[in-house]
């Protein structure tokens, strides 16, 4: 059997940086820093700084020596990459050279006159919107693509094992740089348009944008391979949100010529809120192509660099990244003023668990049986076509006895249409994604690519989050997933849009089983309901559940049950109820063997922003009505649940994220007592803790696993 490659193996990666002090490495003992990396930290890879990440754009500067290339003040007489490596080879760790390949300064720009990326006003990017505050970027297709082959290939040169490429991505408004029109133009005979979406040849320019990415990765990876046949290369290749089309950082075309796919976790409070599966679905999301993912953890408080996240929210980040089939990555930047030690011993305690218990991280299989569609192509081109998306309804709150009902006014504006479409998407993401693992569904995060029949048979169900773009091939497919025995859960306008964006929704009718679309009901926040017509998903005869702003007025095809019922609208709150609607709120069609629940509302959205447990108790009962979930258990929304199997022995990672109500999470409150039934093929003998390193009573009866536990911020349960 041939050997498997490190980077296949659990990889436990770090960047321990000195933002303005490199020059510290030129005086500190090497071989002590490495040893400290293995003993202390317990990881076995480390990316060290090959050109700085730092103002004023320093990605020009080397800390080792390259032929033709700058050296960073302080290393001229010093080679970081080849005086570390051998140290870093002693004590088993993997060096990657951290390649800062998109922030350059205004300076090293004016030498390479071209090289900038180019907005639709004819400026470089960076004289418009500077980087950090000070400082440019380059564009793919200009020459200096060669300038950073060549800044690989000299690092390669060294002997390290990889390269980590920060950047280079093709900023919003770029390229329009001769070179990116020439090349444009040779392959469309048409210039570069401006932004329009109803331009079809401006849908095309993106993904002018993301194959040119991909070309330069590919590129990249060769010179790489011609220096060290094994050596390995990644990218900040683009998280899970419905934005990095705007980057054009398309991690399905991005896969293919790199070793991990890896995006940025990073703890931020943009909004006031953390997303408290941020790490957990990013580690889902990038392991969706079957390359080993890593998820990049910062161990600052947001942009505040030099100050240290919560040690908790280390620990969490951490945790859900491992737990979930990723590799995990800390960044510390360190100086003087550093006082991390919980923090960093956090982190250290994760790493070396992890590592104690590799086995069990290793080759492991995920054993969901329930699939969510996370669409880039729906990401990059849905504006939807409904006008009424894009009246300002305000927030609905009421607050000094005044109620925000919003203008009322449409948005013309495509360019906020997209943005307003982008944001509904990724709050349906969310909504679905916090549901199902608030309630421990076991489920994968699939991409677009994976619309297959071969893929589609793991699972029992799939779901479509607004899914709203399918080409007719991708739809034949699940046609066939479900005719075949599937179960396909759906909402709003999921699949009404073919792969470009253009509206073709009667091919999806059979598939819900609807017979006309009647229009859309009034939209309005707040103070609209629909109601159960019978005691079913738990809910009681009609009582009443809050309805989305945006919903459809569907006449279901005659076979069609719908057991709940929209009533009609009312103009503004404090109004007496207006009634029944004569439409459904929740269609459940058979469809040959299989069966497809549709919810005709903005499902995902609406708890993604506003949370109601009435949807959470909807979607946990629709699954329940289709599949037997395989597990049970009596543990709160805040306990995280993954299971994996390998060989003979199912692996079970409970994350508590059981907290103090505030981000960022100081305090993690143990649970206890938590029941888990599982229903398991083989006979178990014997259930063990990892982390308490103790048997855990069970019993196995029927194909029925049975156990307790408590947990106090993580353990891992195996079951052989």
């Amino acid at each position: 059997m041939a050997k498997k490659e490190w980077w296949k193996k659990p990889v436990r990666m770090m960047r321990h940086d000195f933002i303005s002090g490199y020059d510290e490495l030129t005086r500190i003992d090497l071989e002590k820093l490495a040893r400290e990396k293995k003993e202390k930290w317990h990881i076995n890879c480390e990316w060290i700084v090959g050109t700085p990440g730092a103002s004023p754009g320093r990605g020009f500067q080397t800390t080792f020596e390259a032929k033709g290339f700058e050296r960073v003040p302080g290393f001229e007489k010093f080679d970081l990459l080849r005086n570390y490596l051998p140290y870093a080879h002693k004590y088993g760790i993997h060096l990657l050279a951290y390649l800062n390949l998109h922030w350059f300064s205004y300076e090293f720009a004016k030498k390479h006159p071209g090289w900038e990326q180019i907005t639709s006003s004819g400026k470089p990017y960076g004289e418009l919107y500077p980087l950090y505050g000070n400082g440019t970027t380059f564009c793919v297709n200009s020459p200096w693509r060669e300038w950073a082959f060549s800044l690989i290939e000299e690092a390669m040169k060294t002997g390290i094992d990889g390269i980590f490429m920060d950047g280079p991505v093709i900023f919003p408004d770029c390229c329009y740089c001769p070179y990116c029109q020439e090349k444009f133009y040779s392959i469309y005979r048409e210039k570069i348009p401006y932004e329009d979406w109803q331009n079809p040849l401006w849908r095309k320019f993106l993904l002018f944008r993301e194959e040119s990415m991909a070309l330069f990765l590919k590129d990249a990876q060769e010179r790489v391979k011609k220096i060290n046949p094994e050596g390995v290369i990644f990218l900040n290749a683009g998280g899970w949100e419905p934005r990095s089309w705007r980057v054009a950082r398309n991690i399905q075309k991005l896969s293919p010529y790199q070793n991990f796919n890896g995006a940025e976790a990073f703890f931020h409070l943009y909004s006031g809120e953390h997303y408290l599966f941020e790490s957990s679905i990013m580690a889902k999301y990038l392991r969706a192509e079957g390359k080993p993912a890593v998820v990049f953890t910062h161990h600052a408080q947001g942009v505040w660099h030099y100050i240290p996240l919560a040690p908790r929210e280390i620990e969490i980040a951490l945790l859900q990244t491992i737990a979930n089939k990723a590799n995990p990555w800390i960044a510390i930047f360190e100086s003087k003023y550093s006082h991390d030690i919980e923090s960093f011993e956090r982190a250290q305690k994760i790493f070396a668990f992890q590592e104690k218990n590799e086995k069990y991280y290793t080759d492991t299989e995920s054993i969901s049986d329930i699939a969510i569609l996370f669409s880039f192509q729906t990401s990059s081109f849905y504006i939807s076509s409904l006008s009424s998306l894009y009246k300002d309804l305000g927030t609905g709150i009421e607050k000094d006895l005044i109620i925000d009902k919003g203008s009322g006014k449409k948005i013309i504006d495509w360019k906020k249409r997209k943005q307003i479409c982008e944001e509904l998407l990724t709050l349906s993401y969310k909504g679905f994604y916090s549901i199902l693992t608030r309630n421990h569904f076991l489920f994968d995060i699939i991409l677009d690519g994976s619309l297959t029949e071969e893929k589609l048979k793991k699972y029992k169900v799939l779901i479509l989050p607004d899914a709203c773009l399918l080409s007719d091939e991708q739809l034949k497919i699940i046609k066939s997933f479900v005719f075949e025995g599937g179960n396909v859960i759906a909402s709003f306008e999921a699949g009404f849009y073919d792969e470009e964006g253009k509206e073709k929704k009667k091919r999806i009718f059979e598939l819900f089983g609807i017979k006309k679309i009647v229009g859309l009901f009034p939209p309005i926040k707040g103070e609209n309901y629909f109601k159960a017509d019978k005691n079913i998903f738990g809910f009681q005869k009609n009582q009443l559940i809050e309805r989305s702003p945006y919903a459809f007025k569907i006449i279901p095809e005659n076979k069609v049950k719908t057991f709940f019922t929209f009533l009609n609208p009312i103009p503004r709150v404090y109004l007496p109820l207006k009634g029944e609607s004569k439409y459904p709120a929740i269609l459940i069609n058979k469809f040959g063997k299989g069966n497809v629940i549709y919810f005709p509302f903005n499902f995902g959205s609406f708890y993604g922003e506003y949370k109601p447990e009435n949807y959470e108790k909807i979607l946990r009962e629709s699954i329940k009505y289709l599949i037997k979930p395989a597990l049970i258990t009596n543990a709160p929304p805040t306990l995280e649940i993954e299971v994996y199997r390998k060989s003979y022995s199912t692996i079970f990672h409970f994350i508590n994220l059981t907290g103090d109500m505030q981000r960022p999470i100081t305090t993690i409150i143990p649970v206890k007592d938590i029941e888990v039934e599982f229903s398991h093929t083989n006979p178990v003998k014997k259930v063990f803790a990892l982390k308490e390193k103790k048997k855990i009573p069970f019993s196995f009866k029927e194909g029925k696993l049975k156990f307790k536990l408590s947990v106090d911020n993580y353990e891992v349960v195996v079951c052989e």
